[in-house]
């Protein structure tokens, strides 16, 4: 099996914790994107599950359910005596919650309104429920613990006292399960080659309707599932062969791809606004969260937490915003609301001179708009420069124009690379956007070349000079060019490179040269320059006769 999760503090470092109790909150900080809102709890484990609906976010967090509201607000509201919180599904309303309590072998109904327990549903004849799939009155769980082998057991949940009806066969470990439309979906986990068995349950009674391969498709350790409302197609979360996998419930078959393996290991996914956006969650890798369009599998926007880890099983859509599960780097459990990703997307650009000297403003200048090219109007956006040093400081005031345009200039204290960044927060009617362009600020160099004004042929003449790096001596070891053009009444006879010319400690430099002829004798010396400094040249011409 792949090993435990590493969380990234700058270079990727681990810890580990458990579960305690409801600690002092921190208010919501802003984050890459969004907001987001320590729970209250540490924990040592590496999933988690919540459940959206009604206004508010039900988070599992092992002993209890916390609820925030949809802004990623801690509401005060929690549902407590509960024993190894799994899983959640909420019915079609919101009025009711399911919880999946692997510590006492249950099922817990709580209603929402009061967050009180209802009922709970004895589930010790199929111990460890961890998985949970809800269609109408009808909720299947998967079971198994970490000794035992696993299953699926179907509850009819208008029935007074639900007695679980077995799904297929016995699983080697809790399957992971989806269902929608007249489809249910049961996943093997833990296996190199994960099978997905496809039922039909329009009739009641769930009917094998095929198998995907695992190992016609390469899938290696499924880890979450999705389906469309109408059941039709299937979104598959496993850490091979690397990127998520769309498959046709009815003919078995995968139709489709989002993204990569150089992305991290997929680890949860979920459908939002009828199924037109896939939010996809990974794990060990450089991007946390990335939204794709479902149809074509084009990359809308991405995300990361550098000081978290995302919790398997902890991404879901809330209206156009998507709400994820994370793990600090000090073990809290962190709510991740990232704001507006199901928007329609906007454009950012921003340009720059590749180089520009120290002590002169640098202009940067960009663009604003829709997808389409049409411009957003005036708009403040956040700029910061991020120096050599790593230290980032803000540049205020910047707003783009009524065509989308906006312009600044700067002059940054020191030379070396200096990256500005640009970000625009979005609305509630366009997504979010950032750019960023880097500039290398050098010092401006100067260079002299002094000599006779009239030689001999024959005689050896000396040209001499000064190269200096903003007002100082260059690095040691510095060379410079120097080319000889001759031009006989005013006809050029080409030009000859001389032999490299070595600069001294204090920037001083020599050399000599012997005529073979007469005419305008031009010298040019030129340097290079250096990351930290500019090119300079120099001139000096001498007659001689």
């Amino acid at each position: 099996m792949r090993r435990p999760l590493v969380r990234r503090l700058a270079a990727h470092c681990a810890a580990a914790g458990l579960v305690t109790g409801l600690l002092a909150v921190a208010a919501p900080a802003a984050s890459a994107a969004g907001t987001t809102t320590d729970l209250g709890v540490t924990l040592d484990s590496y999933s988690g599950d919540l459940a959206v609906g009604g206004g508010r976010v039900f988070v599992a967090a092992d002993d209890r359910i916390i609820v925030a509201d949809t802004g990623g607000t801690l509401t005060g509201g929690v549902v407590t005596g509960l024993s190894g919180v799994r899983e959640l599904a909420m019915n079609a309303d919101a009025t009711r919650l399911y919880a999946a309590l692997s510590g006492s072998n249950e099922v817990a109904e709580i209603d929402t309104a009061s967050l009180a327990v209802t009922r709970r549903i004895d589930l010790s004849a199929h111990p460890c429920p961890s998985t949970l799939a809800l269609l109408g009155e009808r909720l299947w769980v998967g079971h198994g613990c970490d000794s035992g082998p696993g299953g699926v057991v179907g509850l009819d949940l208008a029935a007074a006292a639900p007695e679980p009806a077995a799904v297929g066969g016995a699983q080697l470990r809790p399957p992971v399960i989806a269902a929608a439309g007249d489809t249910l979906v049961v996943g093997q986990t833990g296996l190199h080659h994960a099978d997905m068995l496809v039922y039909d349950v329009g009739g009641g009674t769930p009917e094998l309707r095929g198998t995907i391969d695992g190992e016609e498709w390469r899938l290696d350790y499924l880890r979450d599932l999705a389906l469309t409302s109408d059941g039709a197609t299937l979104f598959a979360a496993a850490d091979g062969p690397g990127h998520f996998t769309r498959y046709d419930t009815g003919t078995l078959a995968a139709t489709g791809t989002y993204g990569d393996g150089w992305d991290g290991y997929p680890s949860a996914v979920a459908l939002g606004s009828d199924g037109a956006y896939v939010a996809a969650e990974r794990q060990w890798g450089s991007v946390d969260l990335t939204l794709y369009d479902a149809a074509t599998g084009a990359e809308l926007f991405a995300a990361d937490q550098l000081d978290a880890e995302p919790l398997l099983d902890g991404v879901a859509f809330s209206g156009t915003d998507v709400f994820m599960l994370l793990r600090s780097s000090a073990d809290r459990l962190l709510l991740w609301r990232v704001t507006g990703v199901a928007l329609p997307a906007s454009h950012l650009t921003v340009t720059a001179p590749a180089r520009a000297y120290v002590d002169s403003p640098v202009t940067v200048e960009g663009r604003l708009t829709r997808a389409d090219g049409k411009p957003l109007g005036l708009r403040p956006l956040t700029v910061t420069r991020r120096l050599v040093n790593g230290a980032k400081e803000p540049i205020t005031g910047v707003t783009t124009q009524k065509d989308g345009t906006f312009t600044f200039d700067d002059t940054p204290p020191e030379v070396g690379e200096v990256t500005y960044g640009v970000f625009w927060e979005g609305d509630d009617r366009y997504r979010a956007s950032s750019a960023s362009v880097t500039v290398t600020f050098r010092h401006r160099s100067t260079l002299t070349l002094d000599g006779p004004q009239s030689g001999v042929v024959g005689t050896a003449m000396e040209l001499t000079g000064v190269l200096q790096v903003g007002g100082e001596p260059p690095s040691p070891g510095v060379t410079l060019t120097v080319q000889r053009s001759v031009s006989v009444d005013g006809v050029g006879g080409g030009s000859v490179k001389l032999p490299p010319v070595s600069v001294n400690a204090d920037g001083t430099y020599a050399f000599t040269d012997t005529p073979t002829g007469a005419g305008r004798h031009i010298y040019l010396a030129t340097w290079s320059g250096e990351v930290t400094a500019g090119p300079a040249k120099a001139l000096h011409q001498i007659m001689v006769e």
